[in-house]
C-alpha cells in the first residue's frame, strides 16, 4: 500500500494540516449542518422526539418507521405492506385510540410483549401532550 502525505508543493506541512483540521473541524459544527438540513417538519412539536423515526405531516415520507399522520382510529399495525411490524405488535391487534397510545407510549414492551419498540415515556403529562398533538394529526 502506498502511502500518501498531506503536502502541498511550496507550503509548509504544517499550514496544509492545519488547513485540513480546520475545514474538518468546521463541517461538524452545528451552525454548518444547519445550513444543510432542514430539522423535520413537528420538530418543535410536543412529539418532537417522534420525528427521528416517524413522518408526522400528511403525505410525509415513511423514514424507518410508518407516518403518524392520521394514527388516532388507525389499525395498530398498518402500513403492513411497507413496514415490518414486531410479532408483538401484530398481536395486539385493534385500533390506535388516545388510551392505547398513551398505554404504549407508557411502556411499549409492557403493551406489546416482543415488541422490538422500547419506548418508555413516565410522566403522564407529557404522554398526554404527546397524545393531543398525534390526535391533531387528521384529516
Amino acid at each position: 500500500m502506498k502511502r500518501t502525505s498531506l503536502s502541498i508543493p511550496g507550503f509548509p506541512r504544517i499550514l496544509c494540516v492545519a488547513t485540513a483540521a480546520t475545514l474538518c473541524a468546521s463541517s461538524f459544527s452545528p451552525a454548518f449542518a444547519d445550513s444543510f438540513a432542514e430539522r423535520p417538519w413537528g420538530y418543535d412539536s410536543p412529539a418532537g422526539s417522534c420525528v427521528v423515526c416517524h413522518s408526522l405531516e400528511k403525505g410525509g415520507a415513511f423514514r424507518v418507521a410508518p407516518n403518524l399522520w392520521n394514527i388516532v382510529g388507525a389499525d395498530i399495525g398498518r402500513d403492513r405492506a411497507w413496514f415490518n411490524y414486531s410479532p408483538g405488535l401484530l398481536a395486539v391487534g385493534g385500533t390506535w385510540t388516545t388510551e392505547e397510545l398513551d398505554r404504549f407510549l407508557e411502556d411499549a414492551a409492557a403493551f406489546a410483549p416482543g415488541s422490538t419498540k422500547s419506548i418508555r415515556v413516565k410522566d403522564a403529562g407529557r404522554r398526554a401532550e404527546i397524545v393531543d398533538y398525534l390526535s391533531e394529526l387528521s384529516d
